[in-house]
């Protein structure tokens, strides 16, 4: 009867009334998850819900949650930084870090604050002048009466005075002309092209003025080597090479050795040589005096009756040196120590050496047509304004009779040197200050001023078209010597 009953259960009506009920309860389950979906999408549409799905398994951890909670605005203490910088006041947050593990470290965040601490602080462009190259000492100023230095006065040579006039400056075709067959005549290469230069004849005026007796030694000029300092002779003279020694040439006479300047002491009373136009304009502003120009060096050698040569028109060997003297070998060609011709040889204002031995460096510059030009004529000419070469005047031991005459002119480029090129200082008559010769130091304006250059030291033995090589040995005079042995 039981088994009825059970069989009953499960069939007919009552299977039917079951079966209902069941339905009904999955129905309702199925309206609730769909309700709860459907709110919960709601909920994050509106931004009510957020979902977090960088936590579910499989995902990556990011970098750290934080919660910022921002408290009641406190004023901030300023901390000390290196580079003494105030920080602005200002709110700081409060900051809570909730971190979760992370599968990839992340490079820390710059703090702003420690940034500005050590960033590097700029500071202004340091001037750094370039090392003198004169050594340790340094080169000091030159041109004032008041600054010459006693060891330079001392040595410097006597001036003699040339009183002012009106002379006739430059030469005549007729006379370059017999020159040049005077000078074929001896045997030298001499062409009428050579004076062209020193023509026409022309009329000038000059102020009274005062120049050396002599020729500027080796044991003057070294002295002013030797008091501007070591490696001044590389450029100390406005920037300019002064002198070449040995160190760059082997035609040279003059030894240094990184701390003085020294020529044998058989030529310190020789004229000095190789040394450049700026070289000479620096000297003679260092002892309160400057070069001359051209027509002082003119008037000083010729006087006011238009001699050619110091001594007058007539060619005589025996009064100056120069390559045309016969009785002296090659070898012993040279140039002598500054007086050493009698006074018969000098100008008709006691100035010695103005024909031969070394040419002598002038102020003024070249130009082969300036003769021609009225500014050339007139009161006291300085010259063209402007050049590439500089003026040099009477002749050397290394050249003929031609060169040496007191009208003739020779050019060089001013930062060049020559082993028979020298100088002599001139002075203003009514300046100057009394040195150790008890004659005025005078003080006369610096010169025309050169353009800048490079140094371009070529001490190519002659520039002379005339003439043969000098010779590399000299008997008894050592200054043309070109192998000297460093003391």
């Amino acid at each position: 009867m039981a088994r009825r009953n059970y069989g009953a259960l499960s069939g007919g009506g009552g299977g039917r009334r079951g079966g209902g009920a069941w339905q009904w309860m999955v129905i309702g389950v199925v309206l609730g998850l769909a309700c709860s979906i459907t709110v919960g999408l709601a909920g994050v549409a509106v931004g009510l819900v957020s979902l977090d799905i960088e936590g579910l398994p499989g995902r990556p951890t990011s970098t750290p949650v934080v919660m910022v909670i921002t408290a009641t605005p406190l004023p901030a203490t300023p901390t000390p930084l290196a580079t003494d910088t105030p920080e602005p006041t200002e709110t700081q947050p409060v900051q809570v870090e909730i971190t979760a593990p992370s599968p990839t470290p992340l490079p820390p965040t710059p703090d702003p604050s420690i940034a500005e601490e050590t960033q590097p602080t700029a500071s202004p462009t340091t001037f750094i002048p370039a090392s003198n190259t004169a050594g340790d000492a340094s080169i000091q100023s030159l041109g004032s009466e008041d600054e010459v230095p006693q060891v330079l006065a001392a040595l410097a040579s006597t001036l003699v005075s040339v009183p002012g006039g009106t002379f006739t400056m430059g030469t005549t075709p007729a006379e370059v002309l017999t020159a040049v067959t005077a000078c074929q005549d001896e045997g030298g290469n001499c062409d009428i092209s050579f004076g062209e230069d020193s023509a026409p004849p022309h009329q000038v005026t000059l102020n009274a003025f005062q120049i050396e007796a002599t020729e500027v030694t080796y044991e003057q000029y070294l002295g002013f080597l030797n008091w501007m300092g070591p490696r001044s002779h590389l450029n100390g003279c406005d920037g300019f090479p002064c002198l070449v020694t040995l160190n760059e040439t082997d035609v040279s006479n003059v030894t240094f050795d990184s701390a003085n300047y020294r020529v044998p002491a058989a030529i310190n009373s020789h004229p000095v040589a190789n040394v450049t136009w700026y070289g000479a304009r620096a000297y003679c502003e260092a002892i309160g005096r400057r070069l001359p120009t051209e027509a002082e060096w003119e008037r000083a050698a010729r006087g006011n009756d238009g001699r050619v040569y110091p001594w007058g028109n007539q060619v005589d060997t025996t009064l100056a040196n120069t390559s045309s003297r016969v009785d002296l070998a090659p070898e012993q060609r040279g140039a002598v120590e500054v007086g050493s011709y009698p006074a018969t040889a000098s100008s008709p204002y006691g100035v010695q050496d103005m024909a031969g031995n070394v040419a002598e460096w002038v102020s003024d510059w070249y130009s082969p047509t300036y003769y021609s030009q009225a500014e050339a004529s007139g009161l006291n000419p300085q010259g063209p304004p402007v050049g590439t070469q500089k003026v040099l005047r009477g002749g050397s031991w290394d050249a003929r009779m031609f060169f040496a005459r007191s009208v003739h002119r020779q050019s060089l480029e001013p930062d060049q040197a020559r082993i028979w090129a020298g100088f002599r200082c001139a002075a203003d008559e009514d300046t100057g200050t009394t040195g150790a010769t008890g004659i005025d130091l005078g003080t006369g304006a610096q010169g025309n001023q050169p353009p800048a250059s490079e140094p371009t030291i070529e001490p190519t033995p002659n520039s002379q078209p005339t003439l043969p090589p000098p010779p590399n040995s000299g008997g008894n005079t050592a200054d043309q010597l070109a192998t000297l042995p460093p003391n």
